[in-house]
């Protein structure tokens, strides 16, 4: 769609992070219709943005003061942070009063602090992280586990039916992230199951093609074992839909959480623990299936 910006009154959305999910989130955008500006760290990543119909944005400020909702997907709470509330980050600037929504995945309270400053210009702030993985975000089928006030997420609605299937209102603003922690942590109890039982298989003589087909027909199926097994392992592919080092740093975020609600996970600490040794090995960047990988190595 080549739509001029002087010319168009629809409504005006803003993706920052075009990243393996964020670009084929702002893509889905795109093609359901919308003038979508585009704003990554790499320009070679908006380059292919513009390709796909988006509008490149000029900066950040050119965002803020023309956006009517502003969104960012970023891999780490730092760059959420930065880029909403640091020194030349968005609400420091001249806003245009939007909608801001974070899919990323980062603390509660971190939220928190951002709703309060956007409430003070005068906006409206949602987290909504997400599930699903990439093939999700290309197919416009990810979960999303949304913080904020009922009308801000009444807005948001049109934009999350467009990127999602199962969408879920969770109440307050920092709600949304402790849901999606939970389910991080139960994806990572999950990931190290599939990886040890993998691996037993291979030490016992078991095909591994055959425990999986017996397994994903009885109580042990789980769509973490379909993923892990049936996208990578088995096809001896480790390129990342999402980074192992990721999601240890959303065991850290979940863990981070269990402190601050007096609880204490002790199967996760030996989760999070495999996972930090994992990605001290080398294995940070691979997929978060590559776990498997690793369990073999030490057992070696």
């Amino acid at each position: 769609m080549d739509v001029k910006e002087e010319d168009s009154n629809m409504q005006k959305l803003a993706f920052i992070g075009l990243g393996n999910m964020g670009m084929p989130m702002a893509r889905n955008l795109v093609q359901a219709g919308y003038y979508v500006y585009g704003l990554n760290r790499s320009k070679a990543k908006e380059d292919n943005f513009e390709e796909l119909g988006g509008q490149r944005a000029e900066s950040l400020a050119h965002i803020a003061e023309n956006a009517d909702v502003i969104m960012t997907c970023l891999p780490q709470p730092e760059d959420v942070e930065q880029m909403l509330i640091g020194d030349n980050g968005l609400l420091q600037m001249n806003i245009k009063t939007p909608l801001i929504i974070d899919f990323s995945t980062v603390s509660p309270s971190l939220h928190v602090r951002i709703a309060k400053e956007a409430s003070a210009r005068g906006a409206r702030y949602l987290d909504a992280p997400v599930s699903g993985g990439t093939a999700g975000a290309e197919s416009g089928t990810l979960a999303i586990m949304c913080g904020g006030e009922e009308v801000a997420f009444e807005e948001a609605k049109p934009i999350f039916d467009v990127l999602g299937k199962n969408i879920t209102h969770t109440g307050p603003v920092g709600n949304g992230t402790k849901v999606k922690l939970i389910n991080q942590y139960m994806v990572g109890m999950h990931t190290v199951a599939v990886g040890e039982a993998l691996h037993l298989a291979d030490q016992s003589g078991i095909d591994k093609s055959l425990l999986y087909s017996v397994l994903s027909n009885g109580f042990a199926q789980s769509k973490i074992f379909d993923r892990h097994y049936g996208d990578f392992i088995s096809e001896n592919k480790d390129e990342p839909g999402f980074a192992l080092d990721l999601l240890l740093k959303d065991l850290g975020l979940a863990d981070d959480m269990a402190d601050e609600s007096n609880v204490s996970l002790k199967a996760g600490d030996f989760v999070r623990s495999l996972f930090q040794q994992a990605d001290e090995n080398g294995y940070g960047k691979k997929d978060m299936s590559a776990l498997y990988q690793y369990v073999k190595h030490i057992e070696n």
